[in-house]
Order: structure tokens, then C-alpha cells, then sequence
């Protein structure tokens, strides 16, 4: 085979495999549709949470380079009863001293970045990446070692921006 039906052949691939990947939004789900309907439009979710009313909620994250977190909230009879995209400040302020990191998780999904600190007093850090006119800046939720429960929550400079973009 010559090069050029060879890279055809690549790049016809290539284009197949993209149809094949699922939506980046969940564009596609609307109210009413049913699990297996949203499972077919956006393939396996990359989490599910039972939420304290007891409806399911299935994640869709983007991580850990995306910006992007979508939580499709299904009913007691499991019909999509609504979508949002999580990583805004509307969702951010939901977060309150005390909370678990399992409740964090099921209203934000996962962290794009983890660390620990020792001092003022041990603990560890979530830190999400998302959209927002202001370059370079990351929400971050500080928990407390000792009780494992969220201490605070701010906004610091994104660790992994260019000095020059702060």
C-alpha cells in the first residue's frame, strides 16, 4: 500500500473513532429520557451518586485536564429530570465547612488536582479548574486531616499556570 491510500485509510479511522467517542455535552439528553437513553447519548458516566433525597445522579467529569463537570439528575423512576454543568461559582458556594468529601464529590465530582499540607494544621486540598474570565485561578476545598471534613474553601492562582499569566 502506497503512502497516500494509507493515510486515507488512517485518516478515514480517525473519523470513525471521533463518531464513535460520546458528546462532550449532554446537548442530547432532555427531560423524561430515561437512563438507558442518556447511557446510549453519553456512554458510561464516570460516576454515580445517591443524593440525600435518594435520586440518582450520574456524573460525566472531563478530568483532569478538562473544565467541565455535568451531572445529569435522574428521578425515582429514572427519567432525567434535569442537567447542569457543576463548575461555577453557583455550585462552588454550595460547599460548607463540615462537609464529607463524598458530598463534595457528588455535587462537584472529582478534584483536577490533589496535595497535602502540614501546617497551620494537617490537611489536604482539592483543587478544580474551570471556566471563568479570570486567568489562571483554581476553587479550592481545604479538608482537615483529623476530622476528614471540608475546613474552608477559596480561590487561589492556579499551581500550574505560567508566572506571566498571574
Amino acid at each position: 500500500m502506497n503512502a497516500r491510500p494509507r493515510r486515507a485509510a488512517l485518516a478515514a479511522c480517525a473519523l470513525l473513532a471521533a463518531c464513535a467517542l460520546p458528546p462532550y455535552t449532554p446537548s442530547d439528553v432532555h427531560p423524561g429520557d430515561g437512563r438507558d437513553q442518556v447511557l446510549r447519548v453519553m456512554g458510561p458516566p464516570t460516576g454515580v451518586h445517591t443524593m440525600p433525597d435518594g435520586h440518582e445522579r450520574l456524573e460525566y467529569n472531563h478530568m483532569p485536564a478538562g473544565k467541565h463537570t455535568f451531572m445529569i439528575d435522574l428521578d425515582a423512576a429514572g427519567r432525567v429530570r434535569s442537567w447542569e454543568q457543576v463548575l461555577d461559582e453557583r455550585h462552588f458556594a454550595t460547599i460548607q465547612p463540615g462537609m464529607a468529601p463524598e458530598q463534595v464529590r457528588s455535587l462537584l465530582g472529582p478534584p483536577t488536582l490533589t496535595s497535602a499540607y502540614a501546617r497551620p494544621r494537617p490537611g489536604y486540598l482539592w483543587m478544580y479548574r474551570w471556566e471563568t474570565i479570570e486567568r489562571c485561578v483554581v476553587f479550592e476545598v481545604a479538608f482537615d486531616r483529623a476530622t476528614g471534613r471540608v475546613d474552608e474553601t477559596a480561590y487561589p492562582p492556579d499551581p500550574g499556570c505560567p508566572d506571566e499569566w498571574m
